[in-house]
This record gives structure tokens, sequence and C-alpha cells, in this order.
């Protein structure tokens, strides 16, 4: 967990993302993102997500889930 605060604080200084604004969170994340977003008045979650294109960017995946249950908006972006 040591190495995850450290890369979570590393890119939230390039990013001047306040501390009391980061969390390193272990678990299931089709639902700890969505919760960890209710819990904190999330405006907007970032997600990424694998291989697909189009519709299918977005289905059977985490990205999907999140995107589903999220009271907030979500921005999906493919990564390569």
């Amino acid at each position: 967990m040591d190495n995850s605060n450290t890369q979570v604080k590393k890119a939230a200084d390039v990013l001047s993302i306040p501390e009391q604004q980061q969390w390193v969170e272990f678990g299931n994340p089709r639902y700890d993102v969505v919760r960890l977003a209710d819990e904190h008045k999330v405006d907007l979650i970032v997600v990424g997500s694998h291989g697909r294109h189009g519709t299918q960017l977005l289905l059977d995946s985490t990205a999907n889930a999140i995107l589903h249950h999220a009271k907030c908006d979500v921005l999906a972006i493919r990564l390569t």
C-alpha cells in the first residue's frame, strides 16, 4: 500500500490535487469507485477501458458497472 500511496502522491503533485482529495483503496472497483464517489460528492469519474471500439468499449467491463451505478458523470477513456 505504501507504493500505491507514493504513486498517487506523485501524480497528484503534478496535477496539483490536494491531499484531502486523494484516495487509495483496495477492493472491488465496480462497487468501491461508485461508493467513494457518493461519499465524497464527486462530479466526474474518469475510468480507463481496454481493447474494444465503439459501443463494445463498455460492455462486460468494470467501466460499464461504474457507468450504470454512478450518480455522477462518467468518462471512459480507451487505453491502448
